[in-house]
């Protein structure tokens, strides 16, 4: 817990003159051990708010003057959503992201609209949970990538394997997709009471994270996304993260999900459940900002947009995209 206290205040500059404001549960690790707990251990001042609303975070950024702020990728999204035009944010000065991807396109339009700079942390609770960083500084020049190990933290792209937990010594190059291996000073002990389930997540002493990434040259970490949510259509993965990264670029998209859908030809089909600004907004549009697009293969365009009011998420702000597929199933099965 201190290790990763001093690795927060490292990467997020904090001193005992910031003010913090705890808008996220707190019996998520994102929340205590990325924020709350960091602030403690350097004197610094925190704002406990026991139920979120992005009004009243916007009012007491302006009322308590709060310089440093985590928030999952889903509060960002909806603080900007309210016209902050009408508080007074200047005071803050950074906002902490985490527990869940944030598509590059609300990076800066949190940035553009709250006039603060971003870092992201990703890790997973069995780590601490931060294994990296990416700085304010390289929020534009590496858009998309979730930063570099942190202090005293190692990480490896090596070759899933299908039979068992991936090999830590079949390490792949740079650039090459792979599963997400990590070492660190923070690595849990073990799961309570799942001897065998310990023992596959920390084979040979790495822990095998089920994430799906790359390293580029300069060591810079790219998460494709998790080893379960690849989907796999007439032969080629997709990673849904960069659909739903791209499909945030449209300014009719409030918030976006994309899952596999079992089709009878292709193994899978790319759908998207897409929340909207507005009912305006048409499936042909959607289909068309895609085709028009040159970030993004014919093949890993989504051939169904299923519109919802909200996407299911838990309380850390992860999507629950088991609901989504149970919900086509359920319809699936209903027909």
């Amino acid at each position: 817990m201190i290790e990763q206290s001093l690795i927060v205040c490292h990467a997020t500059h904090l001193n005992k003159q910031d003010r913090g404001l705890v808008t996220a549960p707190m019996f998520h690790c994102a929340e205590l051990h990325c924020a709350f707990l960091p602030r403690v251990h350097i004197g610094a001042h925190s704002t406990i708010l026991h139920q979120f609303h992005p009004q009243k975070v916007l009012q007491l950024i302006e009322s308590e003057k709060i310089t440093k702020l985590f928030a999952a990728p889903t509060m960002w999204n909806m603080m900007i959503q309210e016209d902050v035009t009408q508080h007074e944010l200047k005071s803050l000065k950074l906002g902490l992201y985490g527990a869940a991807p944030m598509a590059p396109a609300l990076v800066r339009a949190c940035e553009k609209k709250l006039g603060a700079k971003f870092v992201q942390a990703y890790g997973m609770t069995e780590m601490g949970p931060a294994i990296t960083f990416l700085g304010e500084d390289d929020q534009i020049s590496k858009s998309g990538s979730a930063g570099q190990a942190c202090l005293n933290h190692e990480i490896r792209i090596v070759k899933p394997n299908e039979h068992g937990p991936s090999e830590p010594d079949d390490i792949l190059p740079p650039g090459e997709v792979g599963e997400i291996l990590v070492q660190g000073p923070c690595v849990m002990q073990g799961y309570f009471n799942l001897e065998e389930a310990t023992k596959k997540a920390l084979y040979k002493g790495w822990y095998h994270s089920g994430d799906i990434g790359y390293l580029d040259e300069d060591g810079y970490l790219f998460v494709q996304d998790r080893v379960d949510d690849m989907i796999i259509s007439g032969g080629e993965n997709v990673y849904p993260r960069e659909i739903e990264d791209l499909l945030f670029e449209h300014e009719g998209i409030l918030d976006v999900a994309v899952i596999g859908e079992p089709h009878q030809k292709w193994g899978e089909s790319v759908t998207a459940f897409v929340v909207r600004k507005d009912h305006t907004l048409t499936e042909e549009e959607l289909d068309l900002f895609c085709k028009s697009s040159d970030k993004l293969a014919n093949y890993k365009r989504p051939r169904r947009y299923i519109f919802c009011e909200a996407l299911p998420r838990n309380a850390s702000g992860k999507i629950q995209k088991f609901v989504l597929r149970k919900e086509i199933e359920e319809a699936v099965e209903g027909v």
